[in-house]
């Protein structure tokens, strides 16, 4: 089998990174997650015996939703372990595990539940202002956490200071409650500045986290006054109605998560076993930082000569259309700084994070740098010989169009005058002859002409690809199908005449050297390559080192394509050319 390949970029089968796994932090998960065990055990343990009944089933149930907490704010720490989110999501199961503990009965336990009794409504409106990186990302979001911290910390103190019957009590619930309310406003307000100013797809992940975050909020803060107005007996139906409500947010935190297709990630100083274990020929630099930093729009970009940058493949870098703002960081290399790390500043808030990452695989990505040089010099390489052989096909129809009505006119007006010349009544015989003689040669050399033509540029290729070869197989004296199912999108034409000039080949050595009597032509086009597929019957012996083949080959390889001849002795002959139909 003879083959001859263009010299664009190969494609690899895609090889995923292999997960990093901190053993710092699996330790540290799972001395909480048993901790958390202990505590609840022992809890349970205090509290049940005390409360018989349907407000044992309360019981189990919220002890259930801090578990839920936990287990959300567990799976979030160990996939974005640079994210607060996960520390928060704990937090939160903390906040009501401690506002349980108001049902133990052993002294001190109270004053701890009354303490931290409404800091959950705190930490829900933290969550909701640093989703998704898990940063606070300006000063406006700072000072409504900080608010809603001390409304639900501070403001609580005389709740439990004063007597409930008193009217101290009253007012101070009062101005915490309103207090509240318009911290809540505040921080919807926030939210719907940030939904507006996102893009489409990063509101689709926005829209129903904050909707169900300040629902549950306002929720549960506002639903204990309206039941007391209008069931003060319903205490059990409410614990379960705000149990239900809370148990929703982690749900919609993780949600929100999995629908950001964030990544499990690592740690930075883990990236080095990548290094070891991975390659850089078959795992792009850039996954490794997106596993590690959460962000899987990360991309590791070079730039070259002229200020453009490209890819670690060799591609050009285009704005995204969506018009979504991307940050960049350089990475000095060598005392380069033409490396450089483009991400999302929603996910990522700190770029000296992105930075370090950079140091720790600066030789890595030195060593892509180089890559993608290279990929992007093959990539300019074969647009340069594809604009070559379309510089050639252009000259040849110049050739053609002047043979054709140039030299063939002038011909045919000569081989007019000759027979003229014959036929005038006053002229001899022997002239008569001559000029005879003369047109029959005229004609002759203007048959030569029109074969010329023919050879330089097919005139049929002007009416389309399916025309030509029609005309090609009408003049072979060999039983012929064809079929050309190439479709409706235009071709560029140097891949149009390579095509022709591919099955043109191969009629030619299946007559001169096969000895076959039936040839099948096909030429189909899937997607953005366009194969020709000439089969003969014959004996083989196609005449691989001949000017027509290599020189077909050579034409092939310069649009990117390949050519491969098969001979199956002595069954026949197969002529296949892959050709790009984009240049």
């Amino acid at each position: 089998m003879a083959r001859a390949s263009g010299s664009g970029s190969v494609e690899r089968p895609p090889h995923a990174i292999a997960p990093v796994r901190p053993r710092t932090l699996r330790a540290a998960l799972i001395v909480i997650t048993v901790l958390a065990g202990v505590m609840s055990a022992l809890a349970l343990a205090l509290i049940l015996p005390v409360f018989p009944g349907a407000s044992a089933a309360v019981e189990l149930l919220f002890m259930a939703v801090i578990w839920v907490y936990l287990i959300a704010g567990l799976m979030a720490w160990w996939r974005r372990p640079n994210s607060a989110i996960g520390v928060l999501l704990i937090s939160c199961s903390l906040a009501l595990f401690a506002n349980n503990l108001v049902n133990v009965p052993l002294p001190g336990f109270a004053l701890v539940g009354m303490v931290v009794g409404t800091a959950i409504y705190a930490v829900i409106i933290h969550m909701l202002l640093a989703f998704p990186s898990g940063a606070l990302p300006d000063r406006t979001s700072r000072v409504i956490v900080g608010a809603a911290y001390v409304i639900t910390l501070g403001l609580q103190i005389p709740l439990y200071t004063f007597a409930t019957t008193g009217l101290a009590f009253a007012v101070a619930e009062s101005v915490q409650r309103l207090a509240g309310i318009a911290v809540m406003l505040a921080t919807a307000a926030a939210l719907v500045h940030r939904v507006r100013a996102a893009d489409r797809a990063f509101r689709r992940i926005l829209v129903p986290l904050y909707l169900y975050g300040v629902f549950a909020a306002l929720a549960v803060a506002f639903s204990g006054a309206l039941f007391a107005l209008f069931a003060p007996d319903a205490t059990v139906q409410l614990a379960v109605i705000q149990l239900v409500i809370l148990a929703g947010v982690p749900i919609a935190f993780v949600w929100g998560v999995s629908r950001g297709g964030f990544a499990r990630t690592g740690e930075l100083t883990e990236l080095s076993e990548v290094l070891l274990t991975e390659t850089v020929d078959t795992s792009p630099l850039s996954a490794a930082l997106a596993r590690t930093l959460g962000d899987p729009t990360i991309r590791v970009l070079f730039r070259r000569p002229g200020g453009n940058f490209v890819t670690e493949q060799g591609s050009a870098v285009s704005e995204d259309a969506d018009g979504v703002s991307r940050a960049r960081v350089p990475v000095i290399i060598s005392g380069d700084d033409g490396t450089v790390i483009e991400y999302d500043p929603r996910l990522t808030t700190d770029p000296q994070h992105l930075t370090q990452a950079g140091q720790i695989l600066a030789i890595a990505l030195d060593r892509t740098r180089l890559s993608a040089e290279l990929l992007a010099s093959q990539r300019e390489v074969a647009a340069s010989r594809a604009r070559l052989v379309d510089a050639a096909d252009r000259e040849r129809a110049r050739i053609a169009r002047d043979l054709h009505d140039g030299l063939q006119a002038q011909l045919v007006l000569l081989a007019v005058e000759a027979q003229q010349m014959a036929t005038a009544p006053d002229t001899s015989a022997r002239i008569r002859s001559a000029a005879t003689d003369l047109r029959v040669r005229i004609d002759a050399a203007a048959a030569d002409l029109r074969r010329l033509v023919h050879d330089v540029l097919p005139l049929p290729l002007t009416d389309g690809l399916d025309v030509a070869i029609e005309d090609l197989v009408d003049r072979v004296p060999l039983s012929t199908t064809s079929r050309i199912a190439v479709g409706a999108a235009p071709l560029p034409p140097p891949v149009v005449n390579t095509a022709y000039f591919v099955v043109a080949e191969a009629l030619a050595n299946a007559l001169k050297h096969a000895a076959t009597r039936s040839v099948d032509i096909e030429i189909v086009r899937a997607g953005d390559t366009m194969t020709v597929t000439v089969t003969d019957s014959g004996i083989g012996g196609a005449d691989r080192e001949g000017r027509g083949l290599i020189g077909l080959a050579d034409r092939v390889d310069a649009l990117g394509g390949e050519l491969v001849i098969e001979e199956r002795v002595p069954t026949g002959t197969i002529v296949r050319a892959e050709l790009p139909c984009v240049l």
